[in-house]
């Protein structure tokens, strides 16, 4: 392989939200910015307007983020911004009282060959590769910790009373929680972002 070699990457990219047949009022919001390598979605939580407030909060920091560097600057950069949400949604809930109010936020950064998904709560991250769907991110839920301790099987998680119980998020602690699962891109791979109501 040449040192000097460029790679250049190319994206397709789709983007759409939608309510659902479960509730009545859409909270998610999404940031779909290629070319500083930058994918997310944020599902709020707290009621319709607090929940969505929270989502559009994140996403409405995160599309500060300008070209990076590289991989780590570009990382640096979105943990930095999901932070100044989560004070921006704590604030935000104090001037309200102390209303509940947060969201979960998955995001795909993309630099050079390299991919960081970073995530808190139950959006999710899948990749397809050579007709196989992993999904990256392991949901941040009490549901999943069940799952996890042996005391619950995934079959009876879809039933579970308490299945949407998020244990991290932005806006809701002092600490969003954010995880990271970084890799190499191959060609042809297909990474969906996405909340969790996605079936």
């Amino acid at each position: 392989m040449d040192q000097g070699a460029i790679y250049v990457m190319r994206f397709e990219t789709g983007a759409a939200t939608h309510v659902g047949r479960v509730r009545k009022a859409n909270e998610d919001s999404f940031i779909v910015k290629p070319e500083v390598g930058l994918w997310a979605v944020a599902d709020g939580v707290g009621g319709h307007e607090a929940g969505q407030l929270a989502s559009q909060t994140v996403t409405t920091v995160l599309a500060t983020i300008g070209p990076a560097v590289s991989s780590e600057d570009q990382s640096a950069r979105f943990h930095e911004r999901v932070l100044r949400a989560n004070d921006r949604i704590r604030e935000i809930s104090a001037e309200r009282g102390g209303a509940m109010m947060g969201t979960t936020v998955a995001a795909m950064l993309i630099f050079d060959r390299r991919f960081n998904c970073v995530w808190a709560g139950d959006s999710r991250v899948y990749r397809i590769r050579k007709g196989a769907i992993e999904q990256i991110s392991r949901d941040h839920s009490e549901v999943q910790e069940l799952i996890d301790q042996g005391l619950l099987k995934p079959e009876e998680a879809r039933t579970w009373p308490r299945r949407n119980v998020i244990t991290r998020a932005v806006g809701i602690f002092d600490d969003p929680g954010l995880e990271t699962v970084e890799g190499e891109i191959e060609p042809d791979d297909v990474f969906v972002v996405c909340s969790d109501g996605l079936t």
